[in-house]
C-alpha cells in the first residue's frame, strides 16, 4: 500500500514540471520542512499546494494532482518549442494568483462587449485622447478585468507572454514577460483583449500565448488560427486601426532606426496613439524587427511598464477580502507591498 505523504506529493509534482526547490519557493517564508513530515502539517501543505496551484484538495491528500478551474481547461497559443507539459506549472500559478486577485477586487466585472472602435474610444476618454500603455491599462481595470503580473515565478518554470484567464465568468489578463517596451505590452494587453471580446473563453477556461513576442512564429500560427487572427485584429483596431495602417504605409520600406523613433513621436502627437506603437506596426509590415527594436530603444517614453502594471495593481485591491496567506502569495508572486 502506497504511503501518502509529503514525499510522494514531491515526486506527482515533477509531472507538471516542478521540482522540490521549486515548490519551496511557493510556500510561506516560515514554512519547515519538518512540518510536513506530522500528520497535521501534511494536510497543511497539501491545503497551500491547492491554493497556489489551484489543485484540487481531496484529490491532493490521497496523493493525487488534479488541476481545477481554468488551469484544466487551457488553450496553448504560440509554443514555438514549448509542450502544454512545459508550461502546465506557470498555467497553475497563474490561475491561482488570478484567483487571489479577483477575490481582493471590490470593482465588479463590466463586460467586455466592446468593438475594437468603441473600446478605442473608451480607451481615449480615459486617457484625455490618448491611446496610451496607461490608458489601456486603466480601461481595463474601470472594467473590472485586473492585469496581473508574474515577474517571481521561481527560477526554471517556463512562462508564457500573456494569457486571458476566466473565472467564474470573470476574465483577468497575465502579464508574464517581462519587457521594458510600453508598445510590446500594450499590444499583448490589447490581444488578450480581443480574446475576451470575441467570446473565445469558457466560463472557466484559459488561453495561453506562449510567445507573442517571438516574431516570425507569432505571425505564421495567427494567420492560420481563427482565434488568433481574430485577436490581432481586435488590438490593431483597437490600437489606432486606419489611422497608424494609413501613417506607416506612407514610410519607406527601409529607413533607419533613428528615422523609425523620429517619425513615430510626430506621428504620435498627430494621431493620438503612443509613440512605440508606430514603430511596432512598422516592423510588422516591413518585417525589419531588428531596426524597429532599435527604434523603441530610442523611444524614452516608452519605457518601465512594469512599474505601472504593479502600481494599478496594488492600488486597485483589498487586501482584507482575502486571507493572510493568499495576500502574502499574490504580493510574492506579483512583486508588488500590500
Amino acid at each position: 500500500m502506497t504511503t501518502i505523504n509529503a514525499k510522494l506529493i514531491y515526486e506527482k509534482l515533477k509531472i507538471v514540471g516542478l521540482t522540490r526547490a521549486q515548490v519551496r519557493k511557493l510556500l510561506p517564508d516560515w514554512w519547515s520542512p519538518e512540518i510536513e513530515k506530522q500528520p497535521d502539517g501534511f494536510a497543511e501543505f497539501c491545503l497551500f499546494l491547492s491554493r497556489r496551484l489551484s489543485f484540487d484538495l481531496p484529490s491532493l491528500m490521497k496523493g493525487n494532482i488534479v488541476v481545477k478551474q481554468a488551469a484544466a481547461s487551457v488553450a496553448y497559443k504560440h509554443r514555438v518549442d514549448a509542450t502544454p507539459e512545459s508550461l502546465q506549472a506557470s498555467t497553475c500559478i497563474a490561475t491561482a494568483v488570478a484567483q487571489g486577485v479577483i477575490s481582493a477586487m471590490t470593482r465588479p466585472y463590466g463586460n467586455m462587449n466592446h468593438t475594437p472602435n468603441s473600446f478605442s474610444k473608451y480607451v481615449r476618454d480615459i486617457g484625455q485622447g490618448q491611446i496610451s500603455f496607461l490608458s489601456v491599462l486603466n480601461a481595463c481595470w474601470e472594467l473590472g478585468i485586473p492585469v496581473i503580473p508574474l515577474p517571481n515565478v521561481p527560477v526554471g518554470i517556463r512562462k508564457m507572454d500573456g494569457a486571458v484567464i476566466k473565472l467564474n465568468d470573470r476574465p483577468a489578463i497575465i502579464i508574464s514577460k517581462k519587457n521594458s517596451s510600453r508598445a510590446w505590452l500594450t499590444f499583448i494587453i490589447a490581444h488578450e483583449l480581443g480574446h475576451i471580446a470575441n467570446g473565445h473563453l469558457d466560463r472557466d477556461g484559459s488561453i495561453m500565448d506562449v510567445a507573442l513576442q517571438e516574431k516570425a512564429t507569432f505571425e505564421t500560427e495567427s494567420s492560420n488560427d481563427v482565434q488568433e487572427y481574430e485577436a490581432n485584429s481586435f488590438a490593431f483596431s483597437m490600437l489606432g486601426g486606419e489611422q497608424v495602417t494609413s501613417v506607416i504605409n506612407s514610410w519607406p520600406d527601409r529607413i533607419s532606426a533613428a528615422d523609425i523613433a523620429i517619425r513615430s513621436r510626430e506621428a504620435s502627437g498627430t494621431i493620438g496613439v503612443e509613440s512605440g506603437h508606430f514603430a511596432l506596426r512598422y516592423a510588422f509590415r516591413t518585417k525589419r524587427w531588428p531596426d524597429a527594436m532599435n527604434a523603441l530603444s530610442f523611444l524614452s517614453e516608452d519605457a518601465d511598464p512594469e512599474s505601472e502594471i504593479r502600481s494599478v495593481l496594488a492600488r486597485s485591491l483589498d487586501f482584507g477580502l482575502i486571507s493572510d496567506d493568499i495576500k502574502e502569495y499574490v504580493c510574492q508572486i506579483t512583486g508588488i507591498e500590500a
